[in-house]
């Protein structure tokens, strides 16, 4: 090799390791191992912390039973598009409501496990769980989670049309079993039959692909505000401050951490897991953990995001 492009190879390796160690040293990673450890240990040091999360449990083991799709049948598809997501509105408006208030009940449980973390002798019990529904907290909690979900909202319509979609594909393939009850022998040659398969192939496999890309979009955002929760705690303790601060504030931590905050709910996973086939029920002694785990990990941020600042 030349001596001069030798050269530049050198000087672009080096510049590109350099770009790396520098991003590197601004976003310094954080020890999932130890966050989880220490999550592990706080549970074991406080036995009675799952009954601040009992109310919260007990709402995810109700809501197990409620399906919204039961309210929605094959008729809708002889309505017109704006018809069909009001009928598809209306069925997820009561599972919405009560999800809203798991959400309340789960951030008054948080607020009070890092009142625990600084004041060891904090008082557990079963009402914690409704603290920030009093007169002094309720109003900018409500409005903070409120704006949170909205913006969510916002960035999921893609996935929600792919959604759409889909249950739209699989409406039209029940209904073609039903007025063709020899399916899978059918005539593909009829232009009928060919028309549908072609339509729904439409149909199924665009739902695919909005999903996809709708997933990719909603992602990054649902971890940028993923931080709102535990900062608004920390805001009603010491104050009020805006919802749309708080928000701002949460991207701003999460800056250059999504990727590990991901990371770190793939490693509870299987609490989540465990949470499903439970029917909701293990939540009851796995919330602590995971809650904790993601309070550990919240400190963190807040240790290297001061260092920065």
């Amino acid at each position: 090799m030349p001596k001069g492009i030798l050269y530049d190879f050198i000087k672009k390796s080096w510049n590109c390791h350099e770009l790396w160690y520098n991003e590197r040293m601004k976003y310094p990673k954080i020890d999932l191992k130890t966050v989880r450890l220490q999550a592990r240990q706080f549970q074991a040091e406080n036995p009675r912390l799952f009954l601040v999360y009992l109310l919260p449990s007990i709402l995810v083991i109700l809501s197990g039973f409620l399906n919204p799709l039961e309210r929605i049948n094959e008729s809708i598809l002889e309505q017109s598009f704006l018809s069909v997501l009001s009928h598809v509105f209306q069925a997820y408006l009561f599972p919405l409501l009560v999800s809203f208030i798991g959400t309340i009940l789960l951030t008054s449980s948080v607020y009070t496990t890092l009142r625990l973390i600084k004041n060891p002798d904090t008082e557990l019990s079963v009402k914690n769980s409704l603290t920030l529904f009093n007169e002094v907290h309720f109003s900018q909690t409500f409005l903070t989670l409120l704006l949170k979900r909205f913006y969510l909202f916002l960035w999921s319509i893609p996935n929600l049309f792919g959604v759409y979609l889909l249950f739209y594909s699989s409406a039209m393939a029940r209904k073609f079993v039903e007025l063709h009850p020899e399916f899978p022998s059918v005539d593909v040659t009829n232009p009928d039959i060919e028309h549908f398969l072609l339509t729904f192939a439409l149909y199924f496999f665009g739902s695919v692909l909005v999903m996809i890309l709708g997933t990719i979009i909603y992602l990054p955002q649902y971890y940028a505000y993923s931080q709102v929760e535990l900062l608004l705690c920390d805001t009603l303790a010491i104050g009020i401050a805006k919802p749309s601060r708080v928000l701002h504030t949460s991207r701003f931590l999460m800056k250059g951490y999504k990727f590990q905050r991901f990371v770190l709910d793939l490693q509870l996973l299987p609490w989540y897991i465990l949470i499903w086939i439970s029917f909701g029920i293990a939540s009851i002694s796995t919330f602590p953990f995971i809650y904790s785990s993601q309070i550990f990990f919240y400190q963190r941020l807040l240790e290297i995001k001061r260092k920065k600042v």
